[in-house]
């Protein structure tokens, strides 16, 4: 997990540095009074991020810094799920 989070921190300013790029930041979970939440998994990472239209995310994805960071991080992660999402009102 350190070392991942070591690989996050380092990518973070270019990918903030991108056009179109809005907000770009990871969280892990803890634990709450909610009752509605889910169990806490520790070696979960949260990355929420925001793009001005979906074009800068697109650019985002084929950056070559994104390329490399994916190939130094492929064997640290379990599993990768994405969801895109826009304002509902």
């Amino acid at each position: 997990m350190d070392a991942f989070l070591a690989e996050c921190k380092k990518i973070r300013p270019q990918v903030l540095a991108e056009k179109g790029c809005i907000m770009y930041d990871y969280h892990r979970e803890i634990q709450s009074p909610l009752g509605s939440q889910e169990p806490v998994q520790k070696n979960r990472i949260t990355l929420l991020e925001a793009w001005g239209s979906l074009d800068a995310l697109k650019e985002h994805s084929a950056a070559p810094h994104m390329k490399e960071f994916l190939a130094r991080v492929k064997d640290m992660r379990e599993s990768v799920t994405a969801r895109v999402l826009e304002p509902a009102f």
